[in-house]
Order: C-alpha cells, then sequence, then structure tokens
C-alpha cells in the first residue's frame, strides 16, 4: 500500500494462497500475451483462471501447457470448465477426462451438473478420484437453464455434500451473464431472500463457496454485505483490477462502506 495510504479494508487478505478473499478469473479466449501482462499487472490479485466453457479443446496442446505453466508459476490455480467434465460424463470418458487434465498440468479441475443431471455417487467417486490424481476439486451447482429451479433445499445439500466428499470450493452458479440465473433477477439484481436461504441452509460457511458474481454491481453488492474477503467468480479480465479496488475501498461503490464502517469501529 502507498505510505501515505490508511488501509480502508484492512481485513482484506492480500497473501496468497488465499482461503477466502479469491477472485475467479472467467477466460474467454485470452492469449498469451494478454495472460502474462494480466498477471504481470494483477496477478496478485487472481487466485483462479477457468478456461470458459469447452474452449480447453479448441486451443494447441502447446498453447495450453505454456498458458497452464504461466498460471501455476504465478500462484494461480487453472482449470477447464465443467462443461467438459459432463461430455466426458455422457460418453462416459469420465477417468480419461481426469487423465487428461492431469497430464496437461491444470492444478485444479471442475466438477458440475450444470447441463445433464449426474448421479451422486458418481459424483462423489470422480471428486476421490480427482484428489487421488493429485488435483484440487471445485463443483458447482445450479443449472445453466434459467427454465429449470432447484430447490434451495436441494442446492444446500448438494453444497454439503460435495464439501464432506473433499471438495475446495462449490461455486454457485450464476454464467457469464448473470442474469435470470441462479441467485439474480432478469436484471441481475441480488435475490437477497435466496442469498440468505443458502446461507443459512449451509451453515454460514461462506468461505466455502464462490458466488458467480460478473457484473460489476454484484461484485460491490456482495462486498457490502460480506466484506472485503467474499469469495467471488466468473469476473472478466479487464475487472481484476476493478473488482480489487472494490475489495480495498477503493472505488465509490465500497469507499463509503468502508468508512463508516471504520468509524463504527473506532467510536
Amino acid at each position: 500500500m502507498t505510505y501515505w495510504l490508511q488501509e480502508l479494508a484492512p481485513d482484506r487478505i492480500k497473501e496468497k494462497p488465499r482461503s477466502s478473499g479469491i477472485t475467479m478469473m472467467l477466460d474467454r479466449c485470452l492469449g498469451l500475451g494478454g495472460t502474462e501482462d494480466l498477471i504481470h499487472m494483477a496477478g496478485e490479485y487472481l487466485d483462479q483462471i477457468k478456461l470458459s466453457f469447452g474452449t480447453a479443446v479448441l486451443v494447441s496442446e502447446t498453447f495450453l501447457r505454456t498458458k497452464i505453466d504461466l498460471a501455476i508459476d504465478n500462484g494461480i490455480d487453472i482449470y477447464p470448465g465443467g462443461t467438459l467434465m459432463e461430455i466426458a460424463y455422457q460418453q462416459q470418458d469420465d477417468i480419461q477426462y481426469i487423465n487428461w487434465v492431469k497430464n496437461l498440468g491444470f492444478s485444479m479441475i471442475e466438477i458440475s451438473d450444470g447441463i445433464f443431471n449426474i448421479d451422486r455417487q458418481k459424483r462423489y467417486d470422480t471428486i476421490k478420484r480427482s484428489k487421488d490424481a493429485g488435483l484440487k476439486v471445485i463443483t458447482e451447482v445450479g443449472k445453466k437453464d434459467s427454465e429449470v429451479e432447484i430447490p434451495i433445499s436441494q442446492i444446500c445439500e448438494d453444497i454439503i455434500l460435495d464439501l464432506d466428499h473433499g471438495a475446495e470450493k462449490v461455486i454457485i452458479e450464476g454464467r457469464e451473464s448473470g442474469k435470470n440465473i441462479g441467485v439474480y433477477d432478469n436484471k441481475g439484481n441480488i435475490l437477497d431472500k435466496k442469498v440468505k436461504s443458502i446461507l443459512e441452509g449451509i451453515n454460514h460457511r461462506q468461505n466455502d463457496i464462490i458466488w458467480e458474481a460478473p457484473l460489476q454491481h454484484q461484485q460491490a453488492s456482495f462486498i457490502q454485505r460480506f466484506g472485503s474477503n467474499v469469495n467471488l467468480g466468473n469476473i472478466l479480465p479487464r475487472d481484476i483490477l476493478g473488482l480489487e479496488a472494490l475489495r480495498q475501498g477503493l472505488r465509490y461503490e465500497t469507499l463509503v462502506h468502508f468508512v463508516s464502517e471504520n468509524k463504527l469501529k473506532n467510536e
């Protein structure tokens, strides 16, 4: 921090690896140069890179390995989107897929059922196989089709069981649009009642979940609600520094919040 500036959000976890305050970036088509520039500029604020959808199979293996190494060498976990895992399930190639992820050098694997329903035991077996292969496991709950409504009770049960079976974190589906999906209405506003119900249903294990929050007003709202160390995902590359500014009270949307909070603490 610049010597003349007092920290506005002193609770913000600065050192990596972080167990909370995680920023997960959604990478749709960033080249090696762009990735290197981003890491050079904002790598200390970036914890995970998700290669979106099934894009990991659309680029050369040489490119992929280089990009993976670039991330891992800078303390950033990297993994392909869960869509590929769902395809592997459908083709009964899930074991081969885990091996492919491991052999390429990815540090993490995502297991989701946002498109197809997956047998629970198979999901837990996949978590175990992935961990046995030396991969960190992240799972996702929620459907990508906005017409499919999953009961909050089931979402909470899925989160708890995934964590109990070895998942490091569980992502709450928000897609790349952040609208009319998961905990968002059709304008991208946070549905407070849903968020509250999820947290109550998982015994407030806030640090164990990542809220997909692609829109900046969603990011600000989560930070205002839960503090600078809330886990947020599906952040665009161009928004990594902006999000960190929100986390540290260096933007209008959270500056007033943190100043008011600090005044209350000092009274």
